[in-house]
């Protein structure tokens, strides 16, 4: 009896000791990774976690603490994300990352099951509305990666002022838009928005995934419309633009092709892809705007050889040291557990409009539904253009980095 006794005691003291369970204890800071990750949006997720890990550790940690990544890929499937999702919970001190809304959205019944800090990407509104009508249930969500994609027909609209403003008479749209949630969406903000304009959309077609020939949507576009908006994530924008050059269409392409972001979409396209205007996604574009972005982009061509293969990494990078700047400010604070996810929801809403983090994207801060504020002195989609093998930034002016070229005028 007496030995069965001291075992019992054991036991307590060694689950006193860890904690006793797989969050709570960790002598080291377990970031999770999730998103898709044998495409570019993963990889870049990975790779700039790791390198805001080893800037960490090298300054001695979180709270004293190393960082280590763990990864989990969504494979674009809710049924595999939820069960990645729930490893990582057990297993991580925050998740960082997501991209397709409707996979997101699956997965954020787990993070409420669980009580899981997550830092999101993904854009459909739907995520932080769910926060602000049941904040208690699904406040562990932040979206610090990309905004909101009702803001994504704000930049358009400013696309095609800023057009106008420059010469490019516009007053017809042609849309081609990914079928999915996430468009439609965009389109309930972008219609009566360009409609108020003064706009006239003309064409609105849902394009499937893994679309290649576009050549009968370009050709009624150049019947219909003054400019082509696309609108598309999952549909790959290199077909489409390869097909606009070599089918001569006297029209602008102009809008949401995410593919466009990618440093490698100029030799993907052949080059074609030149005078192709297009949104940023969070600021997330290859080109220094600041020294704490220099510094980043730096150090991604360093370690992997290239520039950051998608947006994703810019919004990563930033959420990992977000995640950190919570943690320290909870420990200045006195907080017992400055690791604990109900303790930190606080501290990430204090970098709000009025006190925003530094980030290499500029000022993030977060609104009452823990959205990315949007705008000008905050993070934004930098409206660009492909010209000579760059990526030129044309709006806002103060981010110019270049001139407006027209080569499908000529």
């Amino acid at each position: 009896m007496r030995r069965v006794i001291l075992l019992l005691l054991c036991c307590v003291l060694i689950l006193g000791c860890t904690g006793g369970g797989p969050k709570a204890g960790k002598e080291v800071v377990k970031i999770g990774v999730i998103g898709p990750m044998d495409t570019k949006y993963g990889i870049a997720m990975e790779r700039a976690a790791k390198i805001a890990a080893e800037e960490i550790n090298a300054q001695g940690g979180i709270n004293g603490r190393q960082v280590e990544v763990i990864t989990a890929d969504t494979k674009l499937n809710p049924d595999t994300a939820t069960s990645e999702f729930r490893r990582l919970a057990s297993q991580s001190n925050v998740v960082i990352g997501g991209f397709s809304s409707g996979v997101a959205l699956s997965m954020l019944e787990v993070m409420a099951e669980t009580k899981t800090l997550w830092l999101g990407d993904a854009s459909s509104p739907r995520l932080t509305d769910k926060v602000a009508q049941d904040y208690e249930h699904y406040k562990y969500f932040f979206r610090p990666l990309v905004t909101n994609a009702s803001t994504f027909p704000l930049d358009m609209a400013e696309m095609l002022d800023y057009l106008n403003d420059q010469g490019v008479k516009i007053k017809k749209v042609a849309i081609l838009r990914d079928d999915a949630l996430w468009t439609d969406d965009v389109m309930k903000v972008l219609r009566p928005l360009l409609e108020k304009k003064g706009y006239e959309i003309v064409m609105d077609k849902k394009v499937q995934k893994g679309t290649e020939d576009f050549s009968t949507l370009l050709l009624e576009a150049q019947d219909k419309a003054d400019v082509i908006m696309p609108i598309i994530a999952h549909v790959k924008g290199v077909a489409l633009v390869k097909q606009w050059k070599d089918m001569g269409i006297k029209l602008p392409i102009a809008g949401h092709d995410l593919s466009a972001i990618d440093p490698d979409f100029w030799n993907a396209t052949e080059g074609k892809c030149i005078g192709e205007i297009y949104t940023a996604d969070g600021g997330g574009v290859p080109t220094p705007l600041n020294s704490k972005m220099a510094h980043f982009i730096s150090a991604y061509q360093e370690k992997y050889g290239k520039l950051p293969e998608a947006y994703s990494a810019y919004g990563v990078y930033d959420a990992v040291y977000i995640y950190k700047a919570a943690v320290e400010n909870a420990a200045k604070a006195g907080e017992k557990n400055p690791f604990d996810a109900d303790t930190l929801i606080s501290y990430l809403e204090a970098f709000n409009t009025q006190h925003p983090f530094e980030g290499v994207r500029g000022k993030v801060a977060f609104t009452s539904n823990h959205d990315l504020a949007w705008g000008s002195e905050f993070v934004r989609n930098y409206i660009c253009q492909w010209q000579d093998g760059k990526q030129v930034v044309l709006y806002p002016a103060d981010k110019a980095t270049g001139q407006l070229i027209t080569p499908w005028a000529e």
